[in-house]
């Protein structure tokens, strides 16, 4: 097994893609939760390691775009949810 895919590299390379894509988030005004929003983050960035994938700005990329996902599906159920209660 090569070093590259060694299992002690992976916190590093989570910790890293996380906070790339924290701090994008961040600065961009998508985070309303930062603890939801790292262990999103976290969650989605192990998982595609697990998956194989290895290159820290890639995983940074994906788990960006499914955290905006997220936060989409999330929203549109909110404003259901929200609509259903004000009907008379």
């Amino acid at each position: 097994m090569s070093a590259w895919f060694k299992d002690d590299a992976a916190p590093l390379l989570v910790e890293d893609a996380v906070q790339i894509a924290f701090n994008f988030l961040a600065r961009s005004g998508e985070i309303d939760d930062p603890a939801e929003a790292v262990g999103f983050l976290a969650d989605k960035i192990h998982f595609m390691i697990s998956q194989g994938q290895r290159n820290k700005l890639a995983l940074a990329n994906r788990a960006i775009a499914a955290f905006q996902r997220y936060r989409e599906a999330r929203s549109a159920e909110l404003s259901l949810v929200f609509s259903q209660h004000s009907l008379p």
